[in-house]
């Protein structure tokens, strides 16, 4: 009974690990192809929001209007050259709606309790970048949005901003071309991740599953041996 309690828990232990390579694989596959979808959707510039795509992740948008900077938001958690700060974004309204675009990092105070100054551009401008999801990171606990502005949070959640800025924000933002000149520094990256570290990972899980196999053939057979004895 022992021997056989051996080998269902080697093979649970075994197929685990197979699990979680063929998983980390399917996780750089699908890294590959957001690569390729970045690569090609970011060559093509749109220059209207009613002429976006129904998935308009990834374009590049050009567009001409005006930051509402009374309500400014703060992503929280964000660190540069391990010195924390935030990711300033403003409301930006063109003819057809408004959306958030993320200006980039702007470095924290050194108490908590303060909010760094934030930069202002007014009148029209020409706003260039490319459309992505809200980032969604670890929150350690839930945001309490209030009235108080700049509002600091740890994830953007659209429906909730919108709400509370009483604006039909769309359901992304916009990461500001680098190149612009009311770009603040830029930390924002597409694939925190990219596949070759899932490739790497997956290739760690199959060789312990390889190990754990080998350690049980060479427990097994003496075992069998002495039996046969």
């Amino acid at each position: 009974m022992r021997r056989i309690g051996f080998i269902l828990f080697t093979l649970a232990v075994m197929t685990t690990l197979v699990k979680l390579g063929l998983w980390q694989m399917s996780r750089a596959q699908e890294k590959e192809a957001l690569n390729i979808a970045l690569e090609r959707r970011s060559e093509q510039v749109y220059y209207s929001l009613a002429s976006l795509p129904a998935d308009p992740r990834w374009y590049g948008l050009t567009l001409h209007g005006k930051f509402e900077h009374s309500k400014a938001v703060l992503l929280d958690n964000q660190l540069y050259r391990g010195r924390p700060g935030y990711h300033l974004l403003y409301p930006f309204v063109v003819n057809d709606g408004w959306f958030l675009v993320n200006l980039g990092w702007i470095a924290a105070p050194q108490y908590r309790e303060q909010l760094p100054v934030l930069p202002e551009h007014h009148g029209e401008l020409k706003i260039a970048g490319i459309i992505a999801k809200p980032s969604q990171l670890i929150e350690l606990s839930a945001d309490s949005l209030d009235s108080d502005w700049p509002l600091r949070v740890q994830n953007l959640h659209i429906d909730e901003l919108s709400t509370n800025m009483d604006l039909p924000l769309q359901p992304w933002i916009l990461q500001i071309d680098p190149d612009s000149p009311v770009a603040l520094q830029q930390t924002w990256t597409p694939v925190v991740m990219g596949p070759q570290k899932h490739y790497a990972y997956a290739l760690q899980w199959f060789l312990l599953a390889v190990a754990v196999s080998g350690l049980a053939f060479w427990w097994l057979k003496p075992s069998s041996t002495h039996h046969q004895e």
